[in-house]
């Protein structure tokens, strides 16, 4: 497995996990991140951006596509930058095993239906 040093942190960080990520889900992981420092809930963040509380559920569980408006938005009301958003090092790793564990189970439901 490849792996090479993360800029921030200074750990190694498996890099066919972090480069495999699709921009949803990147988000997702940041969206999380951005929750847990700042004690938010789904609500909270729908409420600040002027969306719905289903809306910002689906994008922190990478099932939605956000609009560039909204991306702004985010940046703007959050006061962070959306590179933060975007990034994601081995410290996230257990938040992308979660994510990705979820998408299995959906798609096995799925498939037996």
């Amino acid at each position: 497995m490849s792996r090479v040093k993360d800029d921030q942190s200074g750990n190694a960080a498996d890099v066919s996990i972090l480069k495999a990520l699709s921009f949803q889900e990147r988000l997702a992981i940041g969206l999380r991140r951005l929750k847990t420092e700042r004690g938010l809930s789904n609500k909270d963040l729908a409420e600040q951006l002027g969306v719905s509380e289903a809306y910002m559920s689906q994008v922190t569980r990478a099932m939605r596509d956000v609009k560039l408006s909204t991306l702004d938005k985010m940046q703007r009301e959050w006061d962070v930058m959306i590179e933060d958003l975007l990034r994601v090092t081995e410290d996230d790793l257990s938040l992308i095993e979660a994510l990705k564990a979820r998408r299995g189970k959906k798609k096995v439901s799925e498939t037996a239906t």
